[in-house]
């Protein structure tokens, strides 16, 4: 990101410098497009009336926010696209800090890999208990299925009294993953060394 011009200190009180936003207008160095980042600060930086000045304040402190915010998903591969899909919007969501609709994404992939396996009846809670007596998951993974279901059935069923916070989400996320690894992905990685192994002994015994 290269900085365009000065910077914009806005008071969170009229009249007062008692702390506030310090913005500027970024231009994308890749795409080209524009960005506005910002960051909370005491008081009006000092040494930021002219282009270079307000550069050098950004390269020693970084906008903490960012408009358009910057929106990141994750890359599943060997998982199905519907499953994957989904997984990936939860990382967005939790990338702008929607963390309750990230969980909830979350809680709705596990129940799309028990579909997936065929097990479609009966609550999530006996979806997971399903997926592991099928062995698709082992115990470990059931914990922590249950534990991302816990976490997204209060907002399932429109309970939000509770709040969550960005540890929450991020705990939520990073078990979907280990789940999603689990029943398709490592799978997958062994099948294929177990390719690359076979071949191998081809070459070596013609």
């Amino acid at each position: 990101m290269t900085v365009i011009g000065t910077g914009s200190y806005r008071s969170v009180q009229p009249g007062a410098d008692a702390g506030g936003w310090y913005e500027s207008t970024f231009v994308c160095d890749n795409c080209g497009r524009l960005n506005v980042g910002g960051t909370y600060v005491s008081s009006r930086p000092a040494n930021t009336s002219d282009t270079t000045g307000t550069a050098r304040y950004w390269s020693a402190y970084p906008p903490s926010d960012w408009a358009p915010a910057y929106v990141q998903g994750q890359d599943f591969p060997d998982v199905p696209e519907h499953v994957a899909t989904p997984a990936s919007e939860a990382h967005k969501c939790r990338s702008i800090g929607a963390l309750m609709s990230s969980i909830l994404m979350a809680r709705a992939v596990i129940e799309s890999v028990a579909k997936d396996h065929g097990i479609t009846t009966g609550t999530l809670y006996k979806k997971i208990d399903a997926m592991h007596a099928a062995g698709l998951i082992d115990a470990f993974a059931k914990e922590t299925a249950h534990t991302v279901r816990v976490f997204g059935n209060d907002m399932a069923h429109g309970d939000f009294t509770v709040k969550v916070d960005a540890t929450d989400a991020d705990g939520v996320l990073t078990f979907m993953d280990y789940i999603l690894h689990g029943v398709y992905q490592s799978k997958a990685q062994l099948q294929r060394l177990k390719d690359s192994a076979a071949a191998r002994a081809v070459a070596q015994n013609p």
